[in-house]
């Protein structure tokens, strides 16, 4: 079997489906739903509880083999928008397969893909084939698994694993079609199956925290509008006290009220959120109903997991790979901060 291994990658131990079906599909409040920004279109559009639930129906439906027990893979044809797959042919054309005679017009090329779909689509340069499939893989062929789990909204990922240790993670939004439903953005990612522990309850919010907060500052500014403030600087690459002066990094530094986030050539590096209502993921500050017992249980924290800052209040701190989230609460175990960093 051949599939597309490129790009980002993701690391984690055996995955157990089992678990990863444990519910996850609650957020902290429902109305919390309201506080996300609507400036995207499809991708940030309102639902009831009952076309959540037809949504989540229809996309496990997918996935059911026609004439026989299991998991097949589903014709994109069929599955995904007109509008997404012009995208993402578009993309593949620019970014993965460009066959231009002069790098000028490849800059005009981006510039023109650029101007067509940054207020409708999360922008950035990796390019996967829709579920991690690539060559060699058809439209009914068998996959070893898959797992469906809510979001927000019709915002849904979906963990497939088509055997040989070959899984990804995808995250994806639906838009009602007729009397079904249609994919209209999906974003994959490879995991390795041979390092170290996922975290998914970790990479399921951070998945919905960049469909609210936005996955670099032009997707920021589609979905949350002009910035309060915004500031660019270019200068050489620093990790850990050291500088490389062979790599270069734009960062990008947006606040918005309640809402400070940062940016290294398009990835989001840091996020602080501290206003109430506002929310990254499943965490809403301030809601009566995202306290410290609902998070402890979402994502699977111990006492172990829970600190005394220097002012002597309750944090809950959050570490996979190179990513971390803070979560410091007040005096009533309600979310008074949230902070997330990621490293280089």
């Amino acid at each position: 079997m051949k599939i597309m291994m490129k790009k980002s990658i993701l690391s984690s131990t055996t995955l157990l489906f089992s678990i990863l079906a444990i519910a996850l599909s609650t957020s902290c409040n429902q109305a919390a739903r309201n506080q996300e920004d609507n400036t995207s279109g499809s991708l940030m559009g309102k639902t009831d509880a009952q076309q959540i639930a037809s949504g989540d129906k229809w996309l496990k439906s997918i996935f059911q083999c026609s004439a026989e027990i299991g998991y097949c893979l589903p014709d994109e044809k069929k599955v995904f928008t007109e509008r997404y797959l012009e995208f993402y042919h578009e993309k593949l054309e620019i970014y993965e397969y460009p066959e231009f005679e002069a790098q000028e017009e490849q800059i005009a090329a981006e510039k023109v893909f650029k101007n067509k779909w940054k207020m409708i689509y999360p922008l950035g340069k990796e390019v996967w084939a829709p579920f991690g499939m690539g060559n060699g893989m058809e439209a009914g062929d068998k996959l070893e698994n898959v797992t469906i789990t809510h979001l927000s909204d019709l915002k849904f990922t979906a963990l497939i694993d088509y055997g040989e240790e070959n899984v990804f993670f995808n995250t994806l939004v639906l838009i009602p079609s007729a009397d079904a439903f249609l994919i209209d953005y999906i974003e994959t990612a490879l995991i390795d199956v041979h390092q170290g522990h996922i975290n998914l309850p970790f990479l399921q919010n951070l998945a919905l925290a960049k469909f609210q907060l936005g996955a670099n500052p032009d997707d920021a500014k589609r979905l949350l509008g002009k910035p309060q403030s915004e500031n660019t600087e270019t200068e050489p690459l620093e990790v850990s006290g050291y500088i490389d002066e062979d790599y270069i990094v734009t960062t990008t530094t947006m606040e918005y009220e309640g809402i400070k986030l940062l940016y290294d050539d398009q990835r989001m590096i840091h996020a602080t959120i501290d206003k109430p209502g506002k929310q990254f993921g499943w965490i809403i500050c301030g809601d009566k109903n995202c306290d410290k017992d609902f998070l402890m249980q979402k994502f699977r924290l111990t006492e172990e997991d829970v600190y005394d800052n220097d002012e002597g209040d309750k944090a809950l701190v959050m570490n996979w790979e190179i990513f971390s989230l803070v979560v410091l609460l007040d005096a009533d175990n309600l979310v008074k901060t949230i902070e997330f960093n990621a490293g280089p």
